[in-house]
């Protein structure tokens, strides 16, 4: 047996206690940042009081928030600190910044290429399905973003307020497929390829996925359930259909006859490009939870009959409660 799903548990508290001590000498941190700037040692330091507002983002609050300040004539980092939700306090060098401010405590979202605006990257790690040589990607956690490009902060005696709005980046999509003769069944591995894989937090466009993207699946009542997400960007009209890329959604069924039944579904036409914010309706807020009617005949799937002489017996009955989705799923190799 192979576990194909990491102990996101694990991550989390792993990042969690990194966060804590981030915290602890977040005075350290700031003051690293100082030194590193591209200014003089007697530039003025201003106070930044930066307040977040969640109004209409989402209701499931992200714990931390990570900002950094880029020089605007350098693009090098300068400051760079930690926030709680609601927002808080930074010690910032008078000068002209580009600003990225983003959630940083996420399960399966890494952050890469922090040393530049241009270059800072959002992406996901790798897994493994039903063997360790078919390689995927996992699903981006919510990500919320933002990005500024011209930030100026003057020399002040008192706090310089800000109060930005975050904005979501990652759209998640569900759906559900009955299952016909689901008791021939051992498990089932699902993913959707030809999706976005990672998101340039200052550039706000996304770039293509490595890997196809692992589909998040369990069954109740012959009903297959399953959850993806994607990364999105308000700024572009889905790179994939322009580059005439399918998006497409494979589930392999693993019968308990060990032997798998693959089915493969295009569902380029009901993953919808991002909104633009030009139409007249337009908000230029994603919808960040979609659900889609995969396209199949009568809407299920057939599971195919077992070689009788397999013995089997060990199938998923049509009844039984959902599989385990925030920790991991066994698989035969």
């Amino acid at each position: 047996m192979v576990n194909i799903v990491m102990w996101k548990s694990e991550k989390k508290i792993e990042s969690t206690i990194l966060v804590f001590l981030l915290f602890l000498f977040s005075s350290l941190v700031v003051l690293m940042g100082c030194e590193s700037r591209d200014t003089p040692d007697d530039t003025p330091i201003s106070t930044v009081q930066i307040k977040l507002d969640w109004t209409g983002v989402t209701d499931k609050l992200p714990e931390y928030m990570k900002i950094i300040f880029y020089s605007k004539d350098t693009d090098r980092r300068i400051v760079e600190s930690y926030l709680p939700l609601g927002g808080g306090e930074v010690e910032v060098p008078a000068g002209n910044y580009k600003m990225i401010v983003y959630n940083y405590n996420t399960e399966s979202i890494q952050v890469r290429g922090e040393e530049s605006y241009e270059t800072i990257e959002a992406y996901t790690g790798h897994c493994s399905g039903l063997s360790i040589t078919e390689d995927m990607v996992w699903s981006p956690d919510p990500f919320y973003v933002i990005a500024l490009e011209d930030v100026v902060i003057k020399e002040s005696d008192v706090a310089i307020e800000m109060e930005l709005k975050p904005k979501e980046v990652v759209r998640s999509y569900s759906f559900d497929i009955k299952l016909v003769r689901v008791e021939n069944l051992s498990s089932v591995v699902c993913n959707v390829s030809g999706l976005n894989g990672s998101y340039w937090l200052g550039k706000r466009t996304c770039g293509a996925s490595e890997a196809p993207i692992y589909v998040d699946t369990h069954i109740k009542n012959s009903v297959l359930y399953g959850v993806f997400s994607a990364f999105v960007s308000l700024k572009e009209l889905a790179e994939s259909r322009v580059a005439g890329i399918p998006m497409m959604l494979t589930l392999k069924l693993v019968k308990i006859d060990n032997t798998v039944q693959e089915v493969k579904v295009d569902i380029t036409e009901l993953i919808e490009p991002p909104s633009t914010g030009e139409g007249p309706d337009d908000t230029g807020e994603p919808d960040v939870d979609i659900h889609i009617e995969v396209p199949l005949p009568d809407g299920e799937i057939e599971v195919d009959d077992v070689d009788p002489g397999t013995g089997g017996g060990g199938g998923i009955g049509g009844d039984v409660g959902d599989w385990d989705d925030e920790t991991g799923v066994e698989l035969p190799m």
